[in-house]
């Protein structure tokens, strides 16, 4: 017969289908000859039966010939060890097996596939497992599992873990594993469930399982979410691990743990070169955490080396955390070198004790240095509150330093503090002044506020010695409360030029700064004062005041220049300086030449009394009601300082005791004072007063008659 012959080929092909037939028939018949239900159902409820284990089935079993031969089986159920209780359950458990074993009369599983899984896994207080012993090898006869294809569809899990008092539940549950004898992929993914948000669940690797050991040379894991204000966050697992289900141990390498978030943008990730678990511990030679966050206008930065690292039932620990941080507000940074041990007690108590700090503060504010601190003492918080408290001492800038601080919260924190600073000169980074230093009151530069927006403090600040400018105080405590809108000294004291202040200063930060100041008082000495605020060295004595005062500005000069409100001031056993008013009355009526120049240093009129009150507007201090009193004279007066032009411009009724002076009885010598407020002109125009006077006899009469004028001879 010819090969091409159409007829040969088509009784090649009816041969072949009636073989092919005929072996379909064969293999059909041969699954159902050799499938007994009842057999099979005995069998399998006895599977586990050397664990104490109960398999039931309570749906119907049927035998599958396609795509292979095997079984469907419905809702089947295993029990916990030696107990009723139900440990899983499986909706339809699928299971494919191997033609040749079962031509032989044995059963060897090759697929499986679960529909509608639920499981619980536990953990006693003794750190045992409910499935350890699932992981032993069970004897069967006539009955062997080598998987070839796994898949799972629909699961639930139900973990709880008695030692810590912790339980979580899966849901959704995929899992697909291909090509188990030989260099298999597993694909896995499920639903964390949790109160808040749940956590979608992907894990991803390479598959080599030999014997007791499962090798994971690739894992990619990731848990994602939506947290209330962090947005999405990921957190993400790789590394190689290798498990060994007989000793029930693990080990790692090149592992990467990573977390992030959207808003605020943040970045943590923890790298490990080894580790090894069991279910007991997890241990890790070495390990580096690097960090970042971005929120607001601010970065921080963060990165560490641990030593010894060790993960139990009690918590997380590492015998040494060295540390690098970094954060960036601005134009502003700080620096902090931290050295610790580290402890987590239940992933939840934070403690670091003896804590080792050294802070580096550098900032445009601050352009001649950078504010150096080194401290020492504990840190320790509650990760679930989350609440964290700082307790160290050392030195700022080589002055002794004690800080406690708590914190409340992550993302918009709160904190309540304690400082306590013996000294504290500013004048060290402040910009350099040219020539002679001048009054802080002189400085047009802006005050930076902007740090306030990095701040919801309130506390208790004490420092022993405050220097700014020229101007010094002493044994300051106050409570503080600073937010980005306001900064406020609440029961402020101090020792303040050998008296005592007390009061209150706020600062509101408006579009243009507002200051509030209400402060009293008592025993100061004026001179020193007003030379270190305003350069105003011509008044001295001891006494008190009171100011309620209030500024808008965003510098010294501009608060200087709307300083608004009112001031009240006494003083006891003083003197003015630059004039000497009694010396002066004793040489009249002679030609004065010195009245009609600049103050002089060597000269002063002393007195037992000087009273008076201001009124401000913008600047500009107001007085009605001067009142000076000594043994030999009484002084009245009234004028105005102008702050904004560093001027003053001031009348004063000088009037002699007539027991000291008789010739000038009922005489009110007038006074003028004008000029910068650092070297006024005191103005009195004798000369002109006496002209075309030739005897005694007349100038003493003209003398009378003039000097109850006042005199205004002298521009400001």
């Amino acid at each position: 017969m010819k090969l091409n012959s159409g007829r040969l080929w088509l009784r090649i092909a009816t041969y072949g289908l009636l073989a092919a037939v005929g072996l379909l028939v064969l293999a059909r018949a041969l699954i159902y000859w050799q499938f007994d239900e009842s057999a099979v159902r005995n069998n399998l409820s006895r599977a586990l039966q050397d664990s104490g284990r109960v398999i039931k089935i309570e749906g119907r079993i049927s035998p599958v010939l396609f795509p292979s031969p095997g079984l469907d089986i419905q809702r089947v159920s295993i029990s916990e060890p030696h107990s009723n209780a139900v440990f899983a359950r499986v909706e339809e458990l699928r299971a494919s097996l191997a033609w040749m074993p079962l031509l032989f009369g044995n059963r060897e599983v090759k697929n499986v596939a679960l529909y509608g899984v639920s499981a619980s896994i536990s953990r006693d207080l003794e750190g045992r497992l409910n499935i350890a012993d699932l992981f032993q090898r069970h004897s069967q006869n006539n009955f062997a599992i080598k998987l070839e294809n796994l898949l799972i569809r629909e699961g639930t899990l139900q973990l709880s873990d008695l030692p810590t008092k912790t339980e979580r539940r899966l849901s959704s549950i995929s899992l697909d594993a291909e090509n188990l004898r030989d260099n298999a992929n597993l694909a896995i993914g499920a639903i964390l469930d949790d109160d808040k948000q749940p956590v979608r669940l992907a894990l991803n690797t390479p598959l080599l399982i030999q014997d007791d050991q499962v090798s994971l040379s690739e894992l990619d894991a990731v848990a994602i979410s939506n947290v209330a204000g962090l947005g999405e966050t990921k957190l993400s697992l790789a590394g190689q691990y290798k498990l060994n289900f007989a000793a029930l141990q693990a080990t790692g390498s090149d592992v990467t743990l990573a977390f992030s978030s959207d808003r605020p943008s943040s970045e943590v990730k923890l790298t490990l070169p080894q580790i090894n678990a069991s279910l007991n511990e997890l241990t890790m030679p070495s390990g580096t955490l690097s960090a970042r966050l971005n929120y607001a206008r601010s970065q921080y930065h963060l990165q560490a080396a641990l030593d010894n690292l060790k993960l139990t039932d009690a918590g997380l620990y590492a015998d040494q955390l060295n540390g690098d941080f970094n954060w960036q507000a601005g134009t502003t940074k700080i620096n902090v070198k931290l050295n610790s041990p580290l402890s987590l007690a239940g992933m939840s108590a934070l403690r670091m004790q003896p804590l080792l700090l050294t802070t580096t503060i550098a900032t445009p504010a601050l352009p001649r240095g950078q504010l150096l601190a080194s401290m020492d003492g504990e840190l320790d918080g509650d990760l679930d509150e989350p609440r964290f408290n700082l307790r160290v001492g050392g030195k700022l800038d080589g002055s002794p330093l004690a800080v406690s601080v708590s914190q409340y919260g992550l993302i918009k924190p709160r904190h309540e503090a304690t400082v306590s600073l013996a000294k504290l000169d500013l004048n060290r980074y402040l910009p350099e002044n040219q020539g002679d230093p001048v009054a802080i009151f002189q400085n047009t530069k802006d005050i930076p506020l902007d740090w306030l927006d990095f701040f919801d403090l309130n506390g208790k600040v004490s420092i022993g010695e405050l220097a700014m400018g020229r101007f010094r105080i002493n044994n300051i405590n106050s409570n503080v409360r600073i937010n980005p809108r306001e900064l406020e000294l609440d029961q402020m004291s101090a020792d303040i030029y050998e008296g005592r202040l007390q009061g209150d200063a706020t600062l509101t930060r408006n579009e243009v700064p507002h200051l509030q100041v209400k402060q009293t008082l008592q025993g100061m000495s004026i001179r020193p004062l007003l030379v270190d605020l305003l350069n105003f060295s011509r008044l001295d004595g001891k006494g008190s005041g009171k100011i309620d005062i209030s500024a808008d500005g965003k510098s010294f000069a501009q608060l200087r220049d709307t300083l608004s409100g009112e001031a009240q001031m006494s003083l006891n056993h003083g003197a003015l300086t630059g004039i000497d008013l009694v010396a002066a009355l004793k040489n009249l009526p002679a030609e004065l030449k010195e009245w009609n120049t600049t103050s002089q240093n060597d000269q002063k009129t002393t007195f037992s009394s000087l009273a008076s009150s201001f009124r401000l507007d913008k600047g500009i201090a107001r007085n009605q009601d001067l009142k000076l009193a000594s043994d030999l004279i009484n002084v009245s007066g009234n004028g105005k300082i102008d702050l904004k032009q560093s001027i003053v411009d001031y009348t004063m009724d000088v009037q002699a005791n007539p027991q000291a002076f008789a010739r000038l009885k009922g005489v009110n010598v007038p006074l003028k004072i004008t000029g910068p407020l650092n070297a006024p002109v005191y103005a009195l125009d004798f000369n002109a007063m006496v002209k075309g006077k030739k005897t005694e006899g007349e100038k003493q009469q003209a003398l009378k008659q003039q000097l109850k004028k006042q005199i205004t001879t002298i521009l400001p």
